[in-house]
């Protein structure tokens, strides 16, 4: 059944739910200070933020702290009056049992007291989080919109990178360390025991963050130490089928920086020999990696280079193009740009060339070279209305000129039998308002008068109320459902902007209500209708 399966609070002021949906077990965790939400998150897939879920569970929060308050008054139960007589070796023992069945207690007290423990046998924290992630369910999650998604926490690991963090601000960085790695080594290996089948089901904030915090905690410790571990431990097959290698090479590069340069480009340079394609997404990784790294070195002369040697990658063609432009030198730029373009039309990736078209339609207004302006704006414009590149075209003609291009143009967006918001969108822009009202009377929808109405309705009020009350009308006798009758709400709140719309809209609302009676949901609607 759909609904709150599960609230707990988790610390003074953090609390946690699970909510069955339908479309699986939605993780919402929420953060307060006094009664006010100061931050919130949810594992559904809603577009909406908040989500529908978040204002849910915080009523089941304040409901459960005003039953909590009112049980309390007057007799009051303080936990330290029943455990402070208690010997320390009772209630070890009492923890210890309880936690054996309570896993929600056990969690807290590892979180707890981990690090207090010594250990000569590896990383502590290892086991513990091996453990946790073992007990970790995602049977909820196998329906087949999850596997569109990306986004389902696990409580434990979360639980985990937290006290990282807070290692962090206390200074303990030894701890958050060893807790990086484990998570590192344990959940890549739980993703190739659970396989590829629900690796991608979850953040992936789970492989970046673990670097963040080593990354941080490497200021205080010896990088090199850190820098030795990330180049044997990436080796292992586990992370070439789980993709940690991003966060590896991440933290080396920040690493390498003071550590060892030269290892770190000799490794970029042992990947590379190991593509053949060097235009392919795997070696465009690898040559933005020592890009990027020659310029935090301070080498921007070695990176530049790098740059120029490798225009087979798209963004470094366009670095190339941009600083030909900048230095003025138009030949050149025009040279590489018809280059890519020609290569293009030879394979088979003919498709987002607009850039490269863009490039030269602004080398063309840098040379004010009017053919090319025109021939360039126009096949931006050709396809479907641009008000940018309409206006570049429409300035490159004569006043005398313009007249006989925009009706070209304006033929060409109309020829179909159907409406054109291209046509409308150009008559708009030339502030042609008589044409624009009759092209619109010809395809009188709702939808056309609301984006249009601000335009025409200035010059002709009484044919637009017209048109938009008969538009109106149409839309109600052939649309019913809630979400229909806001939006025929929403329109009558624009007519009222109109000379004479106010009247026009509440006889329109009195139709409605002796026509429709029977739409109970729609009577509720125009009721709302002052």
């Amino acid at each position: 059944m759909i609904g709150i399966k599960e609230l707990r609070q988790t610390g003074e002021n953090n609390w946690i739910a699970k909510y069955q949906g339908n479309y699986g077990l939605y993780t919402i965790k929420i953060s307060t200070h006094g009664k006010k939400t100061v931050s919130y998150s949810c594992s559904c897939p809603s577009d909406y933020y908040p989500c529908k879920h978040i204002p849910m569970v915080e009523r089941a929060i304040a409901q459960k702290i005003a039953v909590s308050e009112k049980k309390g008054k007057g007799d009051e139960l303080h936990l330290e009056d029943y455990i402070k007589n208690v010997s320390a070796e009772k209630l070890r023992g009492f923890i210890i049992n309880q936690a054996k069945y309570n896993p929600q207690l056990h969690s807290a007290v590892l979180l707890e007291f981990a690090s207090k423990v010594e250990s000569t046998k590896g990383n502590k924290y290892s086991k513990i989080i091996r453990k946790a992630l073992a007990s970790a369910s995602f049977s909820d999650y196998e329906g087949d919109y999850y596997y569109e998604e990306e986004g389902q926490e696990i409580d434990e690991l979360d639980q985990w990178i937290e006290k990282a963090w807070n290692c962090i601000k206390l200074k303990e960085y030894e701890e958050a360390i060893l807790i990086s790695k484990a998570i590192i080594e344990e959940y890549s290996q739980w993703l190739v025991d659970i396989g590829d089948d629900y690796s991608h089901l979850f953040p992936a904030e789970y492989k970046s963050e673990p670097f963040n915090i080593i990354e941080q905690a490497s200021e205080h410790r010896d990088k090199k130490e850190l820098f030795d571990y990330c180049f044997s431990e990436m080796e292992k097959e586990k992370y070439a089928t789980t993709d940690f290698h991003d966060g590896f090479q991440g933290l080396l590069e920040s690493l390498a920086l003071t550590v060892d340069p030269d290892s770190f480009i000799a490794l970029q340079d042992r990947l590379l020999a190991g593509i053949d394609d060097k235009s392919s997404w795997g070696a465009k990784r690898i040559l933005e990696r020592k890009v990027n790294f020659f310029k935090r070195l301070g080498r921007e002369d070695k990176a530049w280079a790098l740059v120029k040697e490798n225009m087979q990658i798209e963004s470094f063609c366009l670095d190339v193009i941009n600083r030909k432009i900048e230095e003025k030198d138009f030949p050149g730029a025009k040279k590489l740009i018809n280059e890519v373009l020609e290569e293009r039309e030879k394979g088979t990736n003919r498709y987002h060339n607009d850039i490269w078209h863009k490039l030269l339609l602004n080398i063309a207004q840098k040379e004010k070279d009017i053919p090319v302006i025109r021939e360039l704006a126009y096949g931006f414009i050709k396809t479907g209305f641009n008000d940018e590149y309409y206006k570049i075209y429409k300035a490159a003609f004569a006043p005398d000129e313009w007249a006989g291009e925009r009706e070209k143009i304006i033929s060409h967006y109309s020829k179909k039998n159907y409406f054109s918001s291209s046509a409308a969108d150009l008559l708009a822009a030339e502030s042609d308002t008589g044409r624009l009202i009759k092209y619109i009377e010809k395809y009188p929808a709702v939808e056309t008068l609301e984006k249009y109405f601000s335009i025409i309705s200035y010059d002709y009020p009484e044919k637009t109320l017209d048109l938009f009350v008969k538009a109106i009308s149409s839309y109600a006798e052939d649309n019913t459902g809630r979400s229909h009758y806001e939006y025929i709400l929403s329109l009558l709140k624009k007519i009222s902007k109109i000379k004479g719309g106010k009247k026009a809209a509440l006889d329109l609302v009195a139709e409605f209500k002796l026509k429709y009676k029977n739409r109970r949901a729609m009577m509720e609607v125009m009721g709302r209708f002052k």
